[in-house]
């Protein structure tokens, strides 16, 4: 046999595909009945996704999440955009008090008009454990609040500088097992938004870009400081992150507090 033949024989063979035991061949993938995942609230909560809301301190970031929660609890419309049947929330609030949770969900609640089924809306707080709220940063944290992240569909985390306190934000591999921990709750179909802060010009996300690695959404929401009174706040938001669309997109603004003077809380989308 030539040494030609013998060249073209050994490359006839090895362009026939190996059988892998991780590959999942792209032919599989295309036939596959995947369901879309559930968009519950567009843009923000979304199963099997993360998406990060970012402000400044005193952006509004928690009420504005606080209220999203609420409505999804109750399957009541957010933000003007469609209801979708009620999901069990999980709410993790590492700031503030009981009674500050209390009282700005009593707002909430007058404005929407109903109360959530029991269970369909729970609060880990700061009193929640003996030992105070668990540093995320590391799994026996983390593992503390799996049995309600279990049993809710929708995932908050209030905010990042605080239950993940042992973290450098500008240190990557501080983030691995967060990252880790996002990409187990999106495997489990959960819809997730973390609240972090944004640099001081409210450009972006404050922090190493590791943060943002298994997060699908970045959406920055920025005070308008012009449009806002004493009465009420103004928010543009924007999306600079997206892994479904163009990014840098302006989202809406939105306004809440006695918006029409009349004395009464509530939330209204602008435009």
């Amino acid at each position: 046999m030539s040494q030609l033949s013998f060249d073209f024989d050994e490359h006839q063979e090895s362009s026939i595909p190996k059988t892998s035991s991780v590959g999942e061949c792209i032919n599989a993938i295309l036939s596959a009945d995947i369901e879309p995942p559930n968009i519950i609230v567009p843009n923000f909560l979304v199963s099997g996704e993360a998406t990060m809301l970012a402000a400044l301190a005193g952006g509004a970031k928690t009420i504005t999440t606080q209220y999203i929660a609420a409505c999804v609890a109750t399957g009541t419309p957010c933000f003007g955009m469609p209801a979708t049947e009620p999901e069990p929330v999980l709410f993790v609030d590492s700031e503030l008090s009981r009674y500050q949770i209390q009282q700005r969900f009593k707002l909430i609640y007058e404005f929407i008009g109903k109360k959530p089924a029991k269970g369909f809306l729970r609060i880990i707080h700061k009193r929640s454990f003996k030992s105070g709220m668990p540093d995320l940063t590391h799994p026996d944290g983390f593992e503390k609040l799996m049995p309600d992240i279990e049993a809710s569909q929708v995932v908050i985390l209030d905010n990042l500088s605080s239950l993940y306190r042992s973290a450098e934000e500008l240190s990557q591999n501080d983030w691995n097992y967060y990252n880790d921990c996002l990409d187990e709750l999106r495997e489990l179909n959960k819809a997730v938004l973390v609240l972090h802060h944004t640099d001081k010009d409210s450009k972006n996300y404050r922090g190493h870009s590791e943060i943002a690695r298994a997060i699908d959404n970045v959406l920055i929401a920025v005070k308008d400081k012009k449009l806002s009174t004493d009465s009420k706040s103004v928010i543009k938001l924007r999306k600079p992150k997206s892994r479904h669309g163009a990014n840098n997109e302006e989202l809406m603004t939105f306004e809440f507090g006695d918006v029409v003077g009349n004395g009464n809380f509530q939330f209204k989308r602008i435009e």
